[in-house]
């Protein structure tokens, strides 16, 4: 047998063929469709599309479907993908495309171009062309290989945890400035802390908002008086602290304070 030198080998476009993996349907896949592995049948593994807020259909290893493949069925899916079956004319170039936490029987039907609520934000590509179908829209799908793979958290109507997951931080460095600085993150989070850490001995106010209006995630609270000195918010509030994807953050001083004062916003992902 002769052998198959690797310059022979076409390179791979939109998929590659050589990445393909053959795998019987447990439940009915659309193409375009992120799937889960739910176990194996003799050399075959069984797929069925994954689900953002069931934690038991986004393990292991995610890939896309090339193709419809019927339940019990046999069919192809990939690591990864250039996916030209959904209108991307309203996000950019570049924003991410998310699991989504519904399934659609559609082509691309759990696909999305907002983070999911109280479930896992896992972004599975990127969009690279914004326009609709007709007009070649187009996302890079990289299934295996997730950019975020995060927890959602949230808390329920009784104050218990419904969702635990790790706690991240925004440090924001401030001028000696009453200007408002606008952080916006492209998945939900819920703030669950507020810190300052002064810079000199000027004392100031400071207050973080949900939005650019008067929704305050804490009450304004005093910090300063001392270089290196921390405080604390006193009270954040239960509704304003839940903020969705794409909304703005403002953090802001009542007063000039001292050049190099640091806002820390505690939060988890929701």
């Amino acid at each position: 047998m002769g052998n198959l030198k690797q310059r022979l080998i076409k390179p791979g476009r939109d998929f590659n063929y050589a990445e393909g993996v053959k795998v019987r349907a447990s439940a009915a896949i659309y193409a375009d469709q992120i799937v889960y592995v739910t176990g194996s049948e003799g050399p075959y593994l069984k797929a069925a599309p994954a689900d953002a807020d069931d934690a038991a259909k986004t393990i292991g290893r995610l890939m896309i479907a090339k193709h419809d493949i019927p339940v019990d069925g046999y069919g192809i899916v990939l690591p990864w993908k250039l996916v030209t079956s959904l209108d991307t004319s309203t996000p950019s170039v570049g924003d991410p495309v998310f699991l989504a936490d519904t399934i659609s029987a559609a082509a691309g039907g759990n696909l999305t171009f907002t983070a999911p609520t109280d479930a896992k934000n896992i972004i599975v590509g990127r969009v690279t062309v914004s326009a609709t179908v007709a007009n070649g829209g187009a996302i890079l799908v990289h299934a295996d290989a997730p950019e975020a793979r995060v927890q959602g958290g949230s808390y329920s109507a009784t104050n218990t945890a419904a969702v635990g997951c790790a706690m991240e931080q925004l440090r924001v460095v401030t001028a000696a400035s009453t200007a408002n600085i606008d952080l916006t993150l492209d998945y939900p989070i819920v703030v669950t802390d507020v810190h300052a850490i002064s810079a000199g001995t000027a004392t100031d106010n400071v207050i973080v908002i949900k939005g650019t209006g008067s929704d305050a995630i804490c009450t304004a609270f005093a910090f300063g008086g001392g270089d290196k000195d921390v405080t604390r918010a006193v009270e954040i509030d239960r509704t304003h602290c839940v903020v969705p994807a794409g909304t703005a953050i403002r953090v802001r001083k009542s007063g000039a304070g001292n050049a190099g004062d640091v806002i820390i916003v505690t939060f988890i992902r929701g």
